[in-house]
């Protein structure tokens, strides 16, 4: 039952990036700040990674009876989600040399806060989930 629940999640994640992805850029044509393509695209795969390897990691977790180690588990994907975000824009930041970088900044944080939105609807269908499961045994 988890196995399809991560399947659904992970392709409502999929959708989500591309429709979200499609506004943002449709907002950023709009007031002509566009980002080369390509640093958009990696800003969007970068997120789409993260929160895939976020719901494996939570999901696999949620299989323990222990809720400790799930909640452990969360905190660990949120401190790799910032230090992978950290490593991230440094890498931009050392490759681009300022180019266009104040837009890629203001992108990558409306990214952050648009995917940490869908992060937390992932994690608390994961947990209706458990307790779900917790309610039939």
């Amino acid at each position: 039952m988890m196995n399809l629940l991560k399947i659904r999640l992970i392709s409502g994640m999929v959708g989500y990036a591309l429709v979200a992805g499609a506004i943002v850029a449709a907002v950023l044509n709009h007031l002509q700040h566009m980002i080369s393509w390509s640093s958009f695209f990696a800003i969007i795969l970068f997120f789409l990674f993260v929160e895939v390897v976020n719901i494996q990691l939570v999901s696999a977790g949620s299989q323990k009876k222990d809720k400790k180690k799930l909640i452990n588990i969360y905190m660990l994907t949120k401190v790799i989600k910032v230090v992978l975000s950290l490593f991230f824009v440094l890498f931009y930041v050392i490759l681009n040399k300022g180019s266009d970088l104040k837009t890629f900044i203001i992108v990558f944080v409306v990214f952050y806060i648009l995917f940490l939105l869908a992060e937390l609807f992932a994690f608390s269908r994961i947990e209706k989930h458990i307790k779900a499961n917790e309610n039939n045994e």
